[in-house]
């Protein structure tokens, strides 16, 4: 009885080379992508921080102002004379 082996295919270490090259290729890019997510999201954290730097001082500059009072005027019977 002769043995029954699978005949070996030529061009299997052609097609694992190029899967291996695509591969290759798709890790690239995607790691470009990231490179680039990671940029922006740098960027937009900078951006938020500046805003709510921002924010801050005019919620400060708010606070810390004068209260409003109506000039004298325009108060009538009904108007408090009392800040606003």
């Amino acid at each position: 009885m002769g043995e029954n082996r699978p005949q070996p295919d030529p061009d299997r270490l052609t097609r694992l080379e190029e899967a291996v090259g695509f591969i290759d290729h798709t890790a690239n890019q995607l790691s470009g992508e990231i490179a680039a997510l990671n940029r922006e999201v740098a960027h937009l954290t900078r951006r938020l921080e500046s805003l709510e730097r921002r924010l801050g001082e005019l919620h400060d500059a708010v606070v810390d102002a004068p209260p409003v009072v109506p000039p004298p005027h325009s108060a009538g019977p009904d108007v408090p004379r009392d800040p606003l």
